[in-house]
């Protein structure tokens, strides 16, 4: 007669895999709550002499409209940096340096 092994209980799960997956989200969330802020891009008082070609910053020097703020892409060589006012409603996730004129 073959012998029978127990099985199981399936309602009962080991306290050792809901430490470790608890351990896991706690985790994820610490590393997205901590990797928020910088992916948050500032707005300058002012526009920087050397950019990186192809970057995007985001300048508040008085040079546009009320509400609106100069966006500034980065040129590759001696090409012209491409320039334009977008409205400021537009930059939701973009804190200001809060600088005051």
């Amino acid at each position: 007669m073959p012998a029978i092994e127990p099985r199981p209980d399936p309602g009962h799960t080991s306290g050792i895999t809901i430490v470790g997956v608890g351990a896991g989200v706690a985790v994820l969330l610490t590393v997205l709550l901590a990797a928020q802020p910088s992916f948050a891009q500032k707005v300058y008082s002012y526009e920087p002499l050397m950019m990186d070609p192809y970057s995007t910053i985001y300048v508040d020097d008085g040079s546009c409209s009320a509400g609106k703020v100069l966006r500034v892409q980065g040129a590759h060589k001696n090409q012209r940096r491409k320039k334009s006012c977008v409205p400021m409603s537009d930059l939701k996730s973009i804190p200001s340096t809060g600088a005051i004129r």
